[in-house]
């Protein structure tokens, strides 16, 4: 039987261009995390299990990301753009 909590969320390609915004922007991952269980199959978070037992693992940004482009809903070099300028936001909090 299907957790209704997991059920997969209504996305829409405006919906995740401003996901995108808000990852750009250096939202928390904890704002983050539940929109990646939302999106994650049983086969995605066997992966992201994978990776993290492997030491390979990816931060929440970049697992939603990687969620919503393999839907189809941005394209992958849409998602860089956005996590490259979280990590430049990040270095210039930082400094």
């Amino acid at each position: 039987m299907s957790d209704p909590t997991r059920a997969h969320p209504l996305m829409s390609r405006e919906g995740a261009v401003a996901l995108l915004e808000r990852i750009a922007s250096g939202v928390p991952d904890s704002e983050l995390a539940p929109l990646v269980r939302g999106l994650a199959t049983h086969d995605d978070e066997q992966a992201l299990a994978i990776m993290r037992g492997s030491g390979n693992e990816m931060s929440v940004s970049l697992q939603l990301v990687s969620l919503l482009a393999e839907r189809d809903l941005i394209t992958l070099d849409e998602g860089l753009v956005a996590t490259r300028a979280r990590r430049q936001k990040e270095k210039v909090d930082a400094a």
